[in-house]
């Protein structure tokens, strides 16, 4: 099979360039008030570092010698005041001999899918199904592993931004897996959302638009499980990683992972809950050691 990094390989272009904003004057500032108020109270303390992330920012305070927590957490309605924005304290920051003063960022930075995809974190992840999910608070990238959890569920009200999650997820499995380690089943009741992955080569089926079609794509989803279930008995193995890594030994080929993607659960339940309903419990419940997985988005 095809390695995940070299089928990604170069590809990072076609993505939008990063746009980071530049903190260091609002971090500056922020620093020297911090200091300043907390001076104008005889508390000695100082920042010794800053975690900036995409909406808040993290000042790590070292508190002078002496000098009790408590009476810069009592401080807390003071500093605000004079960041004139509201903060939490976190006091002491685990693993470390300083306090962790958390303030919003004037501006909310982007996180684009580029910077995550680009950040060691994500490069040196050996999964191959990583999820580019985002960034913390701190601004560490956070990458989640759908064989881990084995299946996603994306809530949220109409206009949420809950497509937009759903599509630069599925982008950066496309990063990740050939279509030889990796099949989509993509079912958009919406009819728009997943148009653009029309010709794309991991696709099982068309992207299925139709409620009837989709759940014939289900029922064929816990057919496959079953096969898979068997085909392991009959050799032995407990899961597709198992499988996968002895296949070439037994003569057989690689199975691919199946990730089925739901863009709104809601509209369809609407048409066929009953049935609908069966065959996602069966596959969240049994199909995560043969391979298949769920993405679902919904607003209900």
């Amino acid at each position: 099979m095809t390695s995940p990094r070299r089928f990604a390989g170069g590809r990072t272009r076609l993505l939008s360039p990063l746009r980071k904003e530049r903190l260091h004057d609002e971090i500056k500032a922020n620093i020297q008030l911090i200091e300043q108020t907390l001076a104008s109270f005889d508390v000695q303390a100082t920042v010794i570092g800053v975690n900036s992330g995409p909406s808040v920012t993290q000042y790590e305070l070292q508190p002078g010698v002496g000098v009790p927590v408590r009476k810069i957490t009592a401080l807390q309605n003071d500093l605000a005041l004079a960041l004139s924005a509201a903060i939490r304290i976190q006091a002491p920051i685990p693993g470390k001999p300083a306090l962790g003063i958390e303030v919003p960022n004037k501006a909310t930075s982007l996180v684009t899918l580029r910077e995550i995809i680009q950040t060691p974190t994500f490069q040196n992840d050996k999964t191959l199904l990583s999820l580019a999910i985002g960034t913390d608070v701190s601004g560490n990238t956070v990458v989640g592993d759908l064989t881990r959890m084995p299946h996603m569920l994306i809530a949220g009200a109409t206009g949420s931004g809950k497509s937009v999650c759903i599509n630069a997820l599925i982008a950066g499995l496309l990063f990740q897996a050939s279509p030889e380690e990796l099949k989509f089943i993509l079912i958009d009741p919406k009819r728009v959302e997943f148009s653009l992955y029309q010709d794309m080569p991991h696709l099982l089926v068309p992207v299925v638009t139709e409620s009837d079609h989709a759940t014939s794509a289900l029922r064929w989803a816990v057919a496959e499980m079953e096969n898979r279930y068997k085909l392991f008995a009959s050799h032995t193995v407990r899961n597709i990683a198992d499988f996968n890594g002895r296949a070439a030994e037994m003569g057989l080929d690689e199975l691919p992972y199946i990730v089925i993607v739901i863009d709104e659960l809601a509209d369809l339940m609407m048409v066929a809950a009953g049935e609908i309903e069966e065959l996602i419990c069966r596959i969240a419940q049994l199909a995560r050691a043969v391979g298949i997985h769920l993405m679902v988005a919904t607003a209900r």
